[in-house]
């Protein structure tokens, strides 16, 4: 199996003018909180298979025999119990980033339209950068399996790809504070999105991978 991290890509606190054009860019979509059923799929996979029997039925003086497959299922070896676990904790870890990455998107959006004030959005975003850097912290507590070494290796390239996420997540409030017509700003929060991309990218490929099955 071959996992593969994407490339990834103070000033004075004066309110930037307002963008003309605050529609002009579109954020990419991100479901990682799917993310989160993955694995129960793969620990619960059955693999269905069929053997004929015969059934016979009489009408009208007649007799016919008809063959009718009969469904068995086979059910895959259930995973060791630190492999299970670690799943569900990264499932856990990448809609957790679901949640922040819609706030992120919703503030930005909500100074894009002016529907909130600047001191407003520049503490709700100053909160989401210190919420994702502590999201980020979590990221190292999880347990590694150590029933399967490969699995070392796949979380150092999530890991790295959380990094990611929380290095362009502080880029956001300097880009709002820039006094420019709001370029920085959505340039931060497009690399922002494409790092929480490349993340959830990492978690699926994680969750899809079944130990001894995959190569």
């Amino acid at each position: 199996m071959r996992l593969e991290l994407g490339a990834s890509r103070y000033s004075p606190a004066v309110q930037p003018n307002p963008d003309p054009k605050p529609g002009r860019w579109i954020l990419p979509v991100v479901i990682v909180a799917m993310m989160g059923f993955a694995w129960l799929f793969i620990n619960a996979a059955e693999d269905p298979t069929t053997s004929p029997s015969d059934t016979t039925s009489s009408a009208g003086g007649s007799t016919t025999t008809s063959t009718v497959p009969s469904v068995t299922t086979t059910t895959v070896a259930a995973l060791p119990d630190d492999v299970v676990a670690y799943r569900l904790a990264i499932a856990q870890a990448g809609t957790a980033m679901t949640a922040l990455q819609e706030r992120v998107v919703q503030a930005n959006s909500d100074w894009d339209t002016r529907t909130v004030s600047f001191p407003e959005t520049l503490s709700a975003l100053q909160g989401l950068d210190t919420e994702i850097k502590a999201w980020r912290a979590g990221i190292d507590t999880i347990e590694i399996p150590t029933s399967f070494s490969e699995y070392e290796g796949f979380h150092a390239i999530m890991a790295a790809a959380a990094t990611e996420v929380s290095r362009t997540s502080g880029t956001i409030v300097p880009g709002l504070r820039a006094p420019d017509t709001g370029e920085l700003r959505a340039a931060a929060v497009a690399a922002f999105n494409e790092a929480v991309t490349e993340y959830g990218t990492q978690v699926a490929t994680i969750a899809a991978y079944v130990p001894g099955a995959n190569s």
